[in-house]
């Protein structure tokens, strides 16, 4: 006759609690492997994106070379890949893009990204006097900058709320940033994240949020605002007087942006305008690629006639996730990730029900 060791009815809890902690933490790991490709972009080789560039009122500040922004989905099996080339003296033609897909060469489609999917967040962070006319005149050239099509919002952080919806008169968001009233604490968190929710809030395209700040920037800010720009989709950009946490300018870089500080609230528009330059000169690289979806892979890109020397070549290179395709969703437009996770979890809960069961049906257990 078999003896069997007894199991309490606290140990078969703690069986239970770890099965069911297991189907989370896998159901988690699907969930996750569905985060937006471009956010998982690394700086390139020629890129000052996660450092700070020092500005004064006379000289401009240093404008990040050739950099991979972020990938999005163009059809299945296709990638497109965002590529800022801030310097180019001209509109650049497919001749000018080479880019290698882990050590491979690909045969690329170029096309200029049209302004209309270019949706721009700015948020004013300012003090009275000085410090909010010198942003005021960098958000009023950034927006003549922006070319036909382009749409922004301005949102305040003292106190954080909407001054300006999504529009693509520049003209209006000029006259409501004039009409605005900034006075009390920064609160750059809702702020920012007031601003990541209005750009969503328009079709899907280029997603951007930019910080101009002229006060202390909050320790935890990158922390708290990761997530929504990643779900976004969405670049950040930084306009600082005050030196910027390294965290911040890291956060900035790995989403497709890039941050600077200006010495005064005057220089905070050349500050601005290298960031509408850089905005504006992004390029969109299509290729075929057998890499399966959510996939992270390593891309080089070689841009002639984007330096500061004639016909020189440029490069860059990133590690990026294979966006998965846009059509792959389920009924109402649920993710496919999603919906396997949702399957996971009700079939390895159910197991885990059926486990429990069975083991105070085993005779000699208590």
């Amino acid at each position: 006759m078999h003896s069997y060791p007894t199991v309490s009815q606290a140990q078969r809890g703690r069986r239970g609690g770890s099965w069911l902690r297991c189907v989370t933490a896998l159901a988690a790991a699907v969930i996750a492997s569905a985060t937006p490709a471009a956010a998982t972009t690394t700086a390139g080789t020629t890129t000052a994106s996660t450092a700070t560039a020092a500005a004064t009122s006379a000289n401009p500040p240093p404008v990040p070379g050739v950099r991979v922004v972020g990938t999005v989905a163009t059809a299945p099996a296709r990638v497109g890949v965002i590529v800022a080339v801030p310097g180019a003296g001209g509109p650049l033609n497919a001749e000018s893009f080479r880019l290698w897909q882990n050590g491979q060469p690909e045969k690329v489609r170029v096309n200029p990204l049209p302004a209309s999917a270019l949706r721009l967040g700015v948020v004013v962070d300012a003090g009275p006097g000085a410090q909010l006319q010198g942003a005021r005149n960098a958000v009023a050239d950034l927006m003549i900058g922006l070319p036909a099509g382009a749409e922004a919002a301005v949102v305040g952080a003292r106190p954080a709320r909407l001054v300006q919806p999504l529009t693509g008169d520049a003209g209006s968001v000029v006259q409501a940033l004039a009409d605005a009233a900034f006075s009390g604490p920064a609160d750059d968190i809702p702020a920012l994240r007031l601003a990541v929710r209005e750009v969503l809030k328009a079709p899907a395209g280029r997603r951007a949020v930019v910080l101009i700040t002229t006060g202390p920037v909050p320790a935890g800010l990158a922390t708290a605002v990761s997530g929504p720009l990643k779900a976004a989709n969405a670049s950040l950009y930084v306009a600082a007087i005050p030196e910027i946490a390294p965290s911040l300018a890291s956060l900035a870089g790995a989403s497709g942006g890039w941050a600077a500080t200006a010495s005064s609230p005057r220089s905070l528009l050349p500050a601005v305008d290298a960031i509408g330059a850089d905005l504006v000169h992004q390029y969109r690289l299509a290729y075929t690629t057998a890499v399966p979806a959510l996939t992270a892979t390593r891309l080089r890109i070689a841009v002639a006639g984007a330096g500061t020397t004639p016909g020189a070549t440029v490069t860059a290179e990133a590690t990026v996730r294979i966006p998965a395709p846009a059509g792959a969703r389920g009924p109402s437009g649920v993710s496919m990730a999603w919906l396997i996770a949702a399957v996971l979890l009700l079939g390895l809960a159910a197991a885990a029900i059926f486990d429990i069961r069975r083991s105070r049906r085993t005779p000699g257990r208590s």
